[in-house]
């Protein structure tokens, strides 16, 4: 058997530094908050003694900066962090996501980029994020330099919610949220996406209520390891009607969410998707029950 060997770690100060690093490093391995890394068995120790590059010392990346048009996140700020700092200007949906990150420890641990660029499963913040259009900054390793692009973190997935770049060489650096969002949101989060993946479901919902109607709709739901549902004729139908909507119309639009919901994704369970369902329609509910009022 192969030994185990401590593998090198690099700590850089500045992004300089960091590039000058993806010159000299084939294939280095991006250390955060390492909340994902450490829960893996094959990842440390390692006998392949693949060099580490800790991000903790950047700090370009542990920024939180506002301006008149949008708020920029530094990938390394951790839950705990944005949760304290940004009480006065997150988004009560963003609010409620970091909120249900459970435990002091885990929150101080939990990065905003190791969330968001986590490989394999879409957990509370990029649900989140997907209905806030927000941007994440990435910076590619192309030919011996980094070149930044803007991506909205909803692209950044494919149908399973897995990371479309995990077998990139890229630094996520910092993610962007615009200043105006909807007046009606919410996020559900039911069972730990961790220990019970076959019966987690994570929802969010935004919309801006304009007298009967709707504007600016985002529906997302995601389903650790197995799902990442966003469908823009859901939103674009659900922006068409007019409120209050009937209990009876309320209950059809819920089952051919679901329809479309699993034609898609195969793999979820029937015990999630009608989770799904009866918070979708609980939304369609309130609203309803808003307008009224």
């Amino acid at each position: 058997m192969e030994p185990t060997r401590s593998p090198m770690i690099h700590q850089p100060r500045t992004l300089n530094e960091l590039s000058l690093l993806f010159q000299r490093i084939e294939k280095p391995l991006l250390w955060a908050g390492g909340t994902y890394l450490m829960s893996k068995s094959e990842y440390y120790p390692s006998p392949s003694n693949r060099q580490i590059i800790d991000l903790a010392e950047i700090e370009e990346l542990k920024r939180i900066n506002r301006t008149d048009r949008y708020i920029d996140i530094g990938s390394m700020v951790n839950a705990s962090s944005l949760l304290s700092a940004g009480k006065l200007i997150l988004p009560s949906i963003l609010k409620s996501a970091l909120g249900s990150i459970i435990g002091h420890i885990t929150r101080r641990q939990i990065t905003i980029g190791g969330s968001v660029c986590e490989p394999e499963s879409r957990v509370a913040f990029s649900t989140a994020l997907s209905v806030l259009d927000a941007q994440a900054e990435i910076r590619q390793w192309e030919e011996g330099r980094f070149t930044a692009t803007w991506i909205p973190v909803n692209r950044l997935y494919d149908k399973d919610g897995s990371l479309l770049l995990r077998n990139t060489a890229f630094v996520l650096t910092k993610i962007r949220l615009g200043l105006e969002w909807g007046d009606f949101q919410r996020f559900v989060l039911i069972d730990n996406p961790i220990r019970k993946p076959d019966t987690a479901i994570l929802v969010a919902f935004q919309a801006t209520r304009n007298q009967t109607a709707l504007t600016k709709v985002r529906f997302s739901a995601s389903f650790p390891k197995k799902a990442f549902y966003i469908s823009p004729e859901l939103e674009n139908q659900l922006s068409l009607l007019s409120f209050p909507v009937h209990p009876d119309r309320v209950n059809s639009i819920s089952y051919e969410m679901v329809h479309d919901l699993t034609n898609r994704h195969e793999s979820i369970t029937e015990f999630q998707a009608e989770r799904t369902r009866r918070v979708f329609e609980s939304f369609l509910h309130e609203l309803n029950i808003q307008t009224l009022s």
